[in-house]
């Protein structure tokens, strides 16, 4: 799965000099029980907000508006009650479907479509990928503790494609990330100094910003 990850990240990298993006977000995180039983059955919705930033690849089909974003993305935050930090290294293939303009085959940036704003830039997102997690904390014996875990992941967002030019689109998207199982093979230290392993551990993820998408590809403005 890493050597999977860095051959997205690669693709993504290779395909700036046509058509890209960079997204940051505000995200906020809901942990299931089994998350964070192994630091003393803390309330999950202590976890702070914290701040992500991905960068994607774009293309579409031919004639129809369904287009498709392989994504590397970076996130942290941290839970401020238990003192873990948590760092998220993900990768996903993101669907955009334009219900409004589904039919729409000018492959031209958004500044050029015809149509109302809403009509033209209004889509829904699927996602689905896979995230690599690493959580630290300090245990009651004054102890680093370090955890490892990945998971599937799998989301959906909506979100208005803005076009200032047939060069630079302004993309305001909400959404929700969910991972199932993300601790499953690791062992925590409780604050009593027992191993306790999660075996159903869940993370759900909001998350609200803003995605900057740069098209050079000007034979189809």
């Amino acid at each position: 799965m890493r050597l999977l990850f860095f051959q997205i990240l690669l693709f993504s990298a290779l395909g700036l000099h046509a058509q890209f993006g960079v997204q940051t977000s505000a995200i906020f995180n809901d942990a299931s029980p089994d998350f964070i039983t192994g630091v003393g059955e803390l309330p999950a919705d202590e976890f702070e907000t914290g701040g992500e930033v991905a960068l994607n690849y774009w293309f579409r089909l031919p004639k129809q508006r369904i287009e498709f974003l392989p994504t590397v993305r970076y996130a942290t935050s941290k839970f401020g009650l238990a003192g873990i930090s948590l760092r998220e290294f993900g990768a996903d293939m993101k669907v955009n479907i334009y219900p409004f303009d589904f039919l729409g085959d000018c492959d031209c940036p958004t500044f050029g479509k015809q149509g109302p704003q809403l009509q033209k830039g209004f889509f829904l997102q699927a996602s689905g990928g896979y995230s690599f997690y690493n959580s630290a904390f300090t245990n009651a014996l004054d102890e680093r503790e370090v955890s490892n875990g990945n998971a599937v992941v799998f989301g959906g967002a909506i979100g208005l494609d803005i076009g200032l030019s047939n060069l630079l689109t302004l993309t305001p998207i909400v959404g929700a990330r969910f991972a199932t199982s993300a601790y499953r093979d690791t062992v925590f230290t409780d604050p009593d100094g027992l191993n306790e392993t999660p075996s159903s551990s869940k993370l759900t993820t909001l998350h609200a910003g803003l995605l900057v998408s740069f098209r050079f590809d000007h034979k189809n403005y």
